[in-house]
């Protein structure tokens, strides 16, 4: 039996008279890496924003730990679920360190000093993701894989059960990534942690993922192990491209199919 921490059933979604999810249903199982995967315009982003309440869903149900998550506090939410989009806006000039130390807004009156504690958490998770090198400069002085960095440092500090992931890598370089999926998914094995991640690398889903959930047009088109989902006919399907699968390694895309 699934020891599931979300559950998604009959979830629909139109932008005016464009629907972009259909019927989806799926579940989040605690403790594992998902990544969800599909081409662009498939309806993931808007998936990760109807889960955190940005968008209001047209139809269906998203239960976290059995509870409505319409019925959750905001503030209690903030302290569950954490999510970081590909391109957060990055307008006013907080230091990095400051704009990390905003994770702790959850967990803290709005006037209470920083404790030592807490600053150590900061500071630990500041060199995990190698960002504690920057930590005095502003977050405009920064390029925009660095500041993922500091958008991610900041998500961890934030101490969540759930992290949802859109893209969250999309400006690092290889090495960044590969990283910091590794750590991510440390805390995933070792800590409990629950991840849904955007991913567009699919080589990284394919290494790093417990489970794929595939979106194609709005709906779901398979769900399970990436050794399972993964294969020529999803690429040629839902990618569009010609694949050479070697399995339980990765795979090399060939060509695009017209």
């Amino acid at each position: 039996m699934r020891d599931s921490i979300m559950k998604i059933e009959n979830l629909n979604f139109s932008y005016g008279d464009s629907p972009v999810l259909i019927d989806v249903n799926c579940e989040i199982e605690r403790g594992k890496f998902i990544s969800l995967i599909g081409p662009n315009g498939s309806g993931k982003s808007t998936m990760i924003r109807l889960i955190c309440g940005i968008l209001e869903k047209d139809q269906g149900n998203i239960t976290y730990k059995g509870q409505n998550i319409d019925d959750i506090s905001i503030r209690h939410r903030a302290k569950e679920i954490t999510v970081i989009h590909q391109r957060e806006k990055n307008e006013f000039p907080f230091s990095c360190i400051d704009t990390v130390i905003m994770g702790l807004h959850p967990h803290r009156n709005r006037f209470e000093p920083v404790t030592e504690d807490q600053l150590c958490l900061v500071k630990d998770v500041m060199i995990k993701t190698n960002t504690l090198q920057f930590a005095s400069k502003l977050t405009t002085e920064i390029s925009g894989g660095e500041l993922q960095r500091v958008i991610l440092a900041r998500a961890l500090v934030q101490q969540p059960k759930f992290l949802l992931m859109d893209e969250a890598m999309s400006d690092m370089d290889v090495n960044a990534k590969i990283i910091l999926t590794k750590m991510i998914k440390e805390m995933v094995d070792e800590k409990g942690l629950t991840v849904l991640a955007v991913n567009h690398d699919l080589n990284l889903a394919y290494r790093f993922s417990d489970e794929i959930i595939a979106i194609n047009e709005g709906e779901i088109y398979d769900i399970g192990n990436p050794n399972k989902v993964m294969d020529e006919t999803l690429f040629e399907k839902v990618f569009r491209v010609k694949a050479d699968i070697i399995k339980g390694k990765g795979f090399f895309i060939l060509d695009n199919i017209n």
